[in-house]
């Protein structure tokens, strides 16, 4: 189980995307193409988010009555991850890294978000890829791609993995989160936002989704007091310089 359980068929359901492949639909490539494609606005953004976190909210207590939910301090942690395995060389692992060793202090990667929250070995792999803080309290969360996926799943699981700090936030005391080891829960400002080449959005139009997106999230935003955005950024393929990027 995750404590994402459920939460596809949502996306699906928001997106109306086509029964193709095995659920959930979103993630796959004919989804990207077919809303790029879309000339209808994308509507029912607000309730797709309330549901949403709604369903993370009752995977949670479902866990928590059934004494599976075992979270993990390591959840929203400041660290920075410089090493990386010689047999571990993908081009976005690389740039990740770099990125941090030359961004200094104010960049973490690799920030878990969930692990254990409805089982000891669940949601290990769910992680923000690259966090840059702007200020104490401003911060950016970075879904990192170079040649993985397609920009709808990657803004998909940015937009989930925000969706699961406002709950954090939410929910930092029952958690027993400590702002000492977890800054980023006193944030009041978080953008979303997903970095990759140009070429990464060739071939894609995915305007009506990045407006959805950010035009909801600052509703839903607004009502759990915290400023919240999406935006889709890119750089020039061959002509990065760590965190010159952003």
């Amino acid at each position: 189980m995750s404590i994402l359980e459920g939460v596809g068929l949502l996306v699906d359901d928001w997106l109306e995307v086509a029964p193709k492949g095995q659920p959930p639909y979103y993630r796959h490539k004919t989804a990207a193409n077919e809303l790029s494609t879309r000339t209808s606005t994308i509507t029912g953004t607000r309730e797709f988010l309330e549901l949403s976190y709604r369903q993370i909210d009752n995977n949670w207590q479902k866990a928590k009555e059934s004494g599976l939910s075992r979270k993990s301090n390591q959840n929203w942690r400041w660290k920075r991850h410089l090493e990386l395995s010689p047999k571990n060389q993908s081009p976005e692992l690389l740039l990740e890294r770099k990125i941090v060793n030359e961004g200094g202090e104010n960049w973490s990667n690799q920030m878990p978000v969930a692990s254990g929250l409805v089982g000891p070995a669940t949601d290990k792999r769910a992680a923000v890829d690259l966090v840059r803080r702007e200020n104490e309290t401003k911060f950016t969360f970075i879904e990192l791609k170079v040649g993985s996926d397609n920009p709808l799943f990657a803004a998909i699981e940015i937009l989930l993995y925000g969706l699961l700090f406002v709950w954090s936030k939410n929910n930092v005391d029952v958690l027993g989160y400590d702002a000492a080891n977890q800054p980023v829960l006193a944030a009041t400002e978080v953008t979303l936002c997903i970095l990759a080449p140009d070429e990464y959005y060739s071939g894609y139009k995915l305007t009506n989704v990045s407006e959805a997106i950010d035009s909801a999230l600052q509703d839903f935003g607004n009502r759990n007091q915290i400023k919240l955005n999406f935006v889709f950024n890119q750089f020039e393929s061959g002509k990065i310089i760590g965190a010159s990027v952003f």
